[in-house]
């Protein structure tokens, strides 16, 4: 059953929530945000209406088998399982294709449930429709295609999105970002996280209030360039990276940003775990749920501890860091710090060149954690 755009993922998520729920889904398309929003929903969407237990699988050089190996075998902890799968395009061609058709036909338990999601920033997370594995789940379960979004329903997006961080954005500015943004959606996610911070202490942003924010400020710039290395986009980080130098951000001084946001993402996870890892979906949540268990000063006090920076930046701190594991992040914080003895005494030549290798080799190792 072929679904395209978020009106119609909407009223899919609706059903779910309601007990009409398939077994396999397959969500892809050119809009990466909303395709790895809609996958997340839809996964736990699922999860929440049989009591199922949650996994995520990287299909990266793996078999049929094992990547269906959750779903197919008895779980100690529920009676069902939902699997998110990424990086699954060679799965979907051969005798690969085969196996993993035959997996699910064969293999799914009552309440079990595979999401397949593609959101094409790499070949190996990008489907080809014209190959046997994509139409064989095409046949079989629901596929749910998200490309770039109307401008007018990003509009709304922007509105709702807004109103969950507890700001009323008015329409002309909301158009206005449009307008200056495009409408790609991780960027304008971004844009309007700057806006929620600068309007901090007032209920509404307006129009008028958007002029005040010309360009980013260099830490803003710094925390996409770390949120992508973090998710090992390459491309993006790179050109993010690029827009810096090209502003006159020296070398060194992104290193040392670079270390200070990893540095936060670190805290916010230690601090997150020794809380108990409490549930928050947005600032409220964070405020009510977070922040009195966290308490504040837990690393010294001032710009190096995530709990007295910002509070809105705390938030998108806390925020990123579940999606990390306290390993990763340790990994990726001492690779920086070697990084930034290796500029610094001259071990290679060339700042930028050691800023823009670190970011490539930093890109390329392992996976982002499940």
């Amino acid at each position: 059953m072929p679904i395209q755009g978020a009106r119609e993922l909407a009223a899919r998520l609706a059903a779910i929530r309601k007990g009409d729920c398939d077994s396999i889904y397959l969500v892809h398309g050119s809009e990466g945000y909303l395709v790895r929003t809609a996958a997340e929903a839809i996964a736990s969407g699922l999860a929440g209406v049989a009591g199922a237990e949650r996994t995520t699988v990287d299909a990266t050089g793996r078999p049929a088998g094992a990547v269906l190996e959750p779903v197919t075998s008895l779980s100690l902890f529920a009676s069902a399982s939902v699997v998110m799968v990424r990086n699954f395009a060679h799965l979907l061609t051969g005798d690969e294709a085969e196996r993993l058709l035959a997996g699910l036909d064969s293999g799914l338990g009552e309440g079990s449930a595979v999401v397949f999601a593609a959101s094409g920033t790499t070949p190996a997370d990008k489907v080809d429709k014209r190959v046997k594995g994509y139409k064989g789940l095409a046949k079989r379960g629901v596929v749910v295609e998200l490309n770039t979004q109307k401008p007018d329903d990003l509009k709304l997006w922007l509105q709702e999105k807004a109103r969950e961080d507890g700001k009323a954005l008015d329409a002309p500015a909301a158009e206005l970002l449009v307008d200056r943004v495009g409408t790609d959606m991780e960027a304008l996610r971004t844009e309007l996280d700057k806006a929620v911070l600068f309007h901090w202490d007032r209920e509404r942003i307006t129009a008028r209030g958007l002029q005040e924010l010309i360009g980013k400020s260099r830490e803003d710039a710094v925390w996409e360039v770390t949120e992508r290395i973090a998710r090992r986009d390459v491309r993006s980080a790179l050109e993010s990276l690029a827009d810096l130098f090209a502003a006159g951000t020296y070398p060194l001084v992104v290193l040392t940003l670079l270390i200070r946001s990893t540095r936060h993402l670190l805290q916010a996870r230690l601090l997150w775990e020794a809380a108990g890892r409490p549930e928050f979906r947005d600032v409220r949540g964070f405020q009510s749920r977070v922040l009195p268990r966290v308490g504040k000063g837990a690393y010294g006090g001032g710009p190096d501890d995530v709990t007295t920076i910002h509070p809105f930046a705390s938030f998108k701190r806390f925020e990123a860091a579940r999606r990390h594991e306290v390993g990763e992040l340790r990994a990726l914080l001492s690779r920086l710090r070697r990084a930034d003895r290796d500029a610094k005494t001259g071990a290679l030549s060339g700042a930028d060149r050691v800023v823009d290798e670190v970011v490539l080799e930093l890109c390329a190792a392992g996976r982002p954690a499940a």
